[in-house]
């Protein structure tokens, strides 16, 4: 009973995390940044001021924590990928067109939080648990099958698997900064003909 009990009040206490992550989000679209505040957050979830805090330390932790949720849905859409029968290397573009289409369906968010997203990029980095640390693993998997395949030359993957991230992230930062005049199915097949005609048998 008490470990039901125990349970149930930390699935409450993560959907309250999220209850605050999404308004804040909300908050950031409606006000953007510069007008961002805890009592703003707090007004649009429903909830004391004070209970953010029992979540977050500050403002900074808390968005922090909204830039990591942010992609939360892409770190999901990956694990959907790697998981589907498909050809390997369909999956490797496949990568890559869902994160260009997340990344044009959130542009305005992304904009408004894009300096704190390279912060927590690099605390990412250095943390080897982190979300990270698991997409490139992920990736790393997806270049494993595509080997054994015969659809790709062996290689080093967990180092070719990161810097395939870090070329979708660039691709991302890319269309969020610039005035991007490619399609995102253009962008996709770049990046792939740069990776896959690079590593072809």
């Amino acid at each position: 009973m008490h470990n039901k009990k125990l349970g149930r009040k930390e699935m409450m206490e993560e959907l309250t995390r999220k209850d605050i992550l999404d308004s804040a989000i909300t908050v950031l679209l409606e006000k953007g940044i510069t007008q961002f505040t805890m009592d703003l957050v707090a007004s649009d979830a429903g909830i004391a001021k004070g209970t953010i805090y029992l979540y977050f330390k500050g403002k900074k932790q808390l968005l922090d924590a909204v830039a990591d949720h942010c992609f939360e849905p892409l770190e999901k859409e990956f694990e959907n990928i790697a998981d589907t029968a498909c050809d390997p290397v369909s999956k490797l573009e496949q990568f890559i067109l869902e994160s260009m289409k997340f990344t044009e369906n959130n542009k305005k968010l992304f904009n408004e939080v894009r300096n704190i997203m390279f912060n927590t990029l690099d605390q990412a980095i250095g943390n080897k648990k982190s979300w990270y640390w698991n997409t490139v693993d992920l990736f790393s998997g997806v270049l494993d099958e595509a080997v054994r395949a015969g659809k790709l030359r062996p290689m080093n993957r967990d180092k070719i698997a990161a810097l395939f991230f870090e070329s979708i992230s660039t691709l991302m930062s890319h269309r969020i900064l610039a005035d991007v005049k490619e399609t995102i199915e253009e962008d996709t097949k770049e990046m792939m003909d740069l990776y896959i005609k690079g590593l072809s048998i």
